[in-house]
């Protein structure tokens, strides 16, 4: 049902013959509550039947007699005014709403409906209708007998010292746990530069970073590895060199590791400029900083081994 259909049920429920005045017209109106509290609003729905020809006003504001009271009933913005169907005369409908703000029967604080007809001129007057408003305190107070007062909370006092000795007891064996890994490193012999790209690699590749939908950081550390190769294994590269330093600093491994610099520039585009990669693509970049790592490689054993042949000569 929609809402207009809900109005006009409401309307035609509460339609009732209105004061005679000089044109016939019929005068219903509904009330959502029949009775309200104070302050509480509430909404009016006033239907006028006349003549045909005949046209209709509604009020759209409180008569002056409501708008200088302080507790007089309150129109609440502007009246939904409608058009109703009717073959046997004009009939309109306005729902107003509204809130009082004293207690009694209280009218809707409006002035009257004007209906025109031919030159003619009638009101309907609203001020016989309005709500009944009760009040929200009650009956008598004095009749009421208070709850006896409670017993005051009791907070038992806490024994802090089993939790600080727990505590206490806790930071030790992290302290402990913390110096026996810093021993087991210690003891653990260096591994070399290759051996441990290798190791992280394989380690990389374990976690399936692009089976599970991060094809981007896969490459970024199959490339964060690769640096820290070369970093290692070549004196003239350092930690903090960007790609292009890299490059620069070191042209005999540009030229023995083809493809160096285009890995570089992509890698760089992924972990600063948020460049997306499709898993084979991903794949593919590994893999070429895998290789990358081997050359590399193969180069400095082969140079290290003419060098040695050379001194030995």
């Amino acid at each position: 049902m929609t809402v207009g259909t809900w109005l006009l049920a409401l309307m035609l429920q509460g339609a009732a013959p209105a004061p005679r005045v000089d044109i016939p017209v019929k005068l219903g109106v509904n009330v959502t509550s029949d009775t309200v509290t104070v302050g509480q609003r509430f909404i009016a729905i006033i239907r006028v039947h006349a003549p045909k020809g005949a046209t209709i006003e509604f009020p759209t504001a409180s008569d002056s007699a409501s708008t200088a009271s302080a507790t007089a009933t309150q129109l609440l913005g502007k009246p939904a005014i409608q058009s109703v169907p009717d073959t046997t005369g004009t009939t309109m409908s306005a729902a107003y709403r509204l809130a009082a703000w004293d207690i009694g029967l209280q009218g809707f604080g409006l002035p009257d409906v004007v209906v025109r007809l031919k030159g003619q001129t009638g009101y309907v007057s609203l001020a016989d209708r309005g709500v009944f408003v009760k009040s929200v305190l009650p009956e008598d107070s004095t009749l009421r007998v208070p709850k006896p007062p409670r017993q005051p909370i009791v907070v038992p006092a806490f024994n802090w010292r089993p939790w600080l000795i727990a505590l206490a007891a806790l930071v030790l064996a992290a302290i402990i746990w913390r110096v026996w890994v810093w021993y087991r490193r210690r003891q653990l012999a260096p591994v070399d530069p290759f051996t441990a790209a290798e190791r992280e690699f394989a380690r990389i590749e374990a976690i399936g970073l692009i089976q599970t939908g991060e094809p981007e950081r896969h490459a970024a550390l199959m490339s964060d590895v690769m640096r820290a190769y070369l970093t290692a294994r070549v004196s003239d590269i350092e930690p903090s060199d960007t790609s292009s330093e890299l490059l620069a600093a070191a042209p005999e491994i540009h030229l023995a590791a083809k493809g160096l610099g285009e890995l570089l520039w992509r890698t760089d585009l992924i972990k600063f400029a948020g460049l997306r990669v499709t898993p084979d693509e991903a794949e593919k970049l590994g893999a070429a900083a895998r290789g990358i790592v081997r050359t590399v490689e193969d180069h400095l054993l082969a140079e290290e081994e003419a060098m040695e042949a050379k001194v030995a000569a």
